[in-house]
């Protein structure tokens, strides 16, 4: 299957079921495998058939643990598994501590077969240390957005909620994953198999690949002012070059008195210091889950000054960053599940 013209129907082609190999590590977030999962069994149910069969595959074959502590018994190991049409690696938080050469070797082997690989939450790091996907396309999860795109420069990460590039499949985890397969399960055996899943999880909505992955600030703050909301997606996309707030205003033609008044009056607090607490939020998640130094957050936030970050962050939280660090490593991730 040439890349340069590879697509994703091609999965129909023949009348076999279509195998995908779940490459689960230990601590795999069990929302992300099972939205994935309950897709395929729900497909063969819809279409009266066996369109898709699938096994579960670990690196020696043996039993593993989901993050919540549920586990389970493998099909076989990954370089004894039958060969699969698509391998979908879940990892977790604790990706790192699976990290192991033979996986890597075997993930470029089988994709050199002709696989399709996927990857959900953080097992995108998995197929980025494997050397696959440098010049691609990738999505993950926006606290591990920053620490990605520092650790592998040449990989295209972005914050669309799952991406597809030739045979690559990645999404940013959680309900997300649902939508990576309904495209899968589309290309595959058609829209009408994959609205009708998508009906019965009761799911409205098949979203793309280019969606949010986080609540708009309308539903995330109760606000349901339109310049309200526009001002705040752009201060949440400026974190690092935060903008004037006379400029916000004027974008939304509103005096900077006026917008002053519209925070005040929905979020109780000026403009100027909501964006500041955004900017420490971002601080906070990075300085739980990641590995940057404190100097490259305070630039991911903003701050050209280090002593000048340190200094703000220590009013708002109370302590420092070099605090926050020690005492509550990958807190983010864990509070959602990761």
């Amino acid at each position: 299957m040439p890349q340069e013209t590879f697509s994703l129907k091609q999965l129909a082609q023949g009348s076999r079921p279509i195998r995908i190999g779940f490459l689960l590590v230990p601590d795999f977030p069990l929302m992300t495998f099972s939205a994935a999962l309950d897709s395929l069994r729900q497909g063969n149910r819809l279409a009266k058939r066996k369109v898709f069969e699938w096994i579960l595959i670990s690196a020696d074959g043996g039993h593993v643990k989901s993050s919540s502590g549920l586990g389970f018994d493998m099909d076989a190991a990954m370089t004894k598994a039958p060969r699969c049409d698509v391998v979908i690696v879940c990892a977790g938080i604790n990706y790192v501590d699976s990290y192991d050469p033979n996986i890597f070797a075997w993930l470029r082997r089988v994709y050199s077969e002709g696989c399709i690989l996927g990857a959900v939450s953080t097992a995108v790091f998995f197929l980025a240390k494997a050397g696959l996907l440098e010049g691609r396309r990738c999505a993950i999860h926006w606290e591990s957005l920053a620490s990605f795109r520092s650790e592998f420069p040449n990989c295209l990460a972005t914050d669309d909620i799952f991406a597809i590039d030739g045979r690559f499949l990645t999404s940013s985890g959680g309900t997300v994953t649902l939508d990576m397969m309904l495209y899968l399960i589309a290309a595959a055996e058609g829209r009408d198999l994959a609205s009708q899943i998508s009906d019965q999880f009761n799911h409205p909505r098949i979203r793309r690949q280019d969606d949010v992955q986080k609540m708009d600030p309308e539903g995330r703050f109760g606000i349901r002012n339109a310049k309200l909301g526009f001002v705040i997606r752009r201060m949440e996309a400026s974190l690092n070059d935060p903008i004037e707030i006379t400029e916000l205003a004027d974008s939304v033609a509103l005096s900077v008195r006026q917008l002053e008044r519209l925070f005040h009056a929905n979020l109780g607090k000026s403009p100027s210091k909501f964006y500041i607490e955004l900017r420490m939020s971002r601080a906070r998640e990075l300085l739980a889950n990641t590995e940057l130094a404190i100097a490259n957050i305070a630039e991911i936030c903003g701050y050209e000054s280090t002593s000048h970050f340190s200094r703000i962050y220590r009013q708002h939280f109370n302590e420092s960053p070099a605090a926050t660090r020690k005492a509550e490593p990958r807190l983010g991730m864990l509070a959602l599940g990761f």
